[in-house]
């Protein structure tokens, strides 16, 4: 019974968030952009749940599912699924996510920046080494570049002293 109604109250919350944030959405809007603002929404929702730590996260994971479902080049979706990944774990996930979001989006920062981080957790340390090449040549001029630089270093020494244990 507890449940139910905190199930009940969580749609009720949802639904005042999306009534609230789009309160005047104008008949004259295709589906097509309807359904843009609604993911929006569900993504914006999604994502307050599990930062918050209020609710059940498997139900914000399930809401960011279904907008993928719907609309697989949803770049907010797919990129927090990605993040979702990286924290419960699911390194392969977190890379087939972040791939995605580069493949539509050849130069997201913050998609090139997670992806060498889900490599390097996953073990491929190359891989990730690429991975911030590429975003240092792509963004030289970025407000992380010294903090990103020490991260590639770092990989590069790791990378190293595998290589002389092996010798």
């Amino acid at each position: 019974m507890k449940r139910s109604w905190i199930l009940a109250i969580t749609l009720v919350s949802i639904l005042m968030f999306i009534v609230f944030l789009f309160p005047n959405v104008s008949k004259s809007f295709s589906n097509n952009n309807k359904n843009l603002n609604i993911s929006d929404a569900k993504v914006r929702s999604a994502v307050e749940m599990i930062e918050s730590g209020e609710g059940n996260p498997m139900e914000a994971i399930f809401a960011l599912r279904e907008v993928v479902e719907a609309d697989s080049t949803h770049r907010d979706a797919q990129f927090y699924l990605g993040q979702f990944s990286i924290m419960s774990g699911q390194w392969n996930k977190a890379i087939d996510r972040f791939n995605k979001v580069l493949k539509i989006y050849p130069s997201d920062a913050y998609a090139m920046e997670s992806l060498a981080i889900a490599r390097f957790q996953k073990g491929d340390k190359n891989g990730a080494v690429e991975d911030l090449k590429n975003y240092l040549e792509s963004f030289p001029n970025s407000s992380r570049d010294s903090e990103l630089r020490t991260l590639l270093e770092s990989y590069q020494g790791e990378i190293q002293s595998e290589v002389e244990e092996v010798q």
